[in-house]
């Protein structure tokens, strides 16, 4: 007869300071990309010249990198991960992220002003990338930018030995669930400035909820019987984290303001409310996410045929 050998067991590694790690680097890319794309980066503040939301999305990574180092356990192994972007989506990710430091941070510098002054207008290329130098800077910081927001998810995807995490329905969560706050702190950044929020950011903070909403039940439907993925769906779906994920994540923060974005579609002067309201549910949710990802990281029971004997 089919015995287990070893019984189901709970990843133990990573836990809070890694489901931090996985939230700053994701709304960190977000924060530059969403407003990048969307051309609203000079409209949401300047400080000293410079970007608001650039220097918040520097600043977040910033943190999400020193998290990344710490991680590693010792200074000195931090160039060995890098070294490794062959296998190792952690020294892809972290090189994206030196990358997008030092080429958004380059980016910006033409803009930098100091008592009435542009010290560095010199530099030749416009930080709005309104010409080709410009251009190819900003277009090389938005792809670092979007790598940074995949790969912590593809982090969890590449790891075979647990069922819940080898699905590519990780990182399609992880990106959505990223895009979403990042868009939340655009809309709120845009209320704070005075900018009216148009009706596309509502459009497209909806779209993205509702494609989270489709990801989230396609990894739950997937392989439900799956040793190891079966045990993961029961601590989510009917265990300890059922309130959590269900109500927190899945409720307050998918489906909520999901219908807040498409209220906000049909009555404009609640945008700058459904903003604030969808940051408020999106960010929380975003971490929960990723650490009830973490926690229902269980490898499949292992497994030996016994024989009993005839008589």
């Amino acid at each position: 007869m089919d015995a287990p050998l070893i019984a189901a067991q709970v990843q133990a590694l990573w836990d809070v300071p890694h489901a931090v790690w996985f939230t700053l680097m994701g709304v960190g890319g977000g924060i530059f990309l969403v407003p990048r794309l969307m051309d609203l980066e000079l409209r949401l503040g300047l400080w000293l010249g410079l970007p608001v939301v650039d220097l918040i999305s520097f600043v977040v990574i910033g943190v999400g990198g020193v998290i990344l180092i710490r991680h590693l356990g010792r200074p000195f192994r931090f160039p060995r991960a890098v070294l490794k972007p062959g296998t190792s989506w952690i020294s892809r990710g972290a090189i994206a992220d030196f990358i997008f430091v030092g080429v958004a941070g380059l980016l910006i510098l033409p803009g930098f002003t100091w008592r009435g002054a542009r010290p560095l207008a010199w530099l030749p290329w416009d930080p709005a990338g309104a010409d080709l130098a410009g251009k190819l800077g900003e277009v090389v910081a938005l792809l670092c930018a979007a790598v940074v927001i995949y790969y912590a998810g593809q982090v969890l995807a590449d790891a075979t030995g647990i069922p819940y995490w080898h699905s590519l329905a990780v990182p399609i969560q992880f990106v959505l669930s990223s895009l979403a706050s990042s868009t939340a702190v655009t809309m709120v950044l845009e209320t704070l400035n005075g900018v009216p929020i148009g009706a596309g950011q509502d459009a497209f903070l909806a779209g993205v909820l509702a494609l989270l909403l489709v990801a989230i039940v396609w990894h739950l439907r997937a392989e439900t019987t799956a040793p190891g993925k079966a045990e993961s769906l029961a601590a989510l779906l009917r265990g300890r984290f059922r309130r959590a994920f269900l109500g927190g994540v899945v409720g307050a923060g998918t489906v909520l303001p999901l219908c807040l974005a498409l209220l906000a579609l049909a009555v404009p002067r609640a945008r700058d409310a459904v903003g604030v309201l969808a940051l408020l549910g999106t960010l929380p949710a975003g971490y929960a996410l990723r650490l009830l990802t973490l926690r229902v990281g269980i490898y499949p029971p292992l497994h030996a045929t016994i024989g009993v004997p005839r008589r």
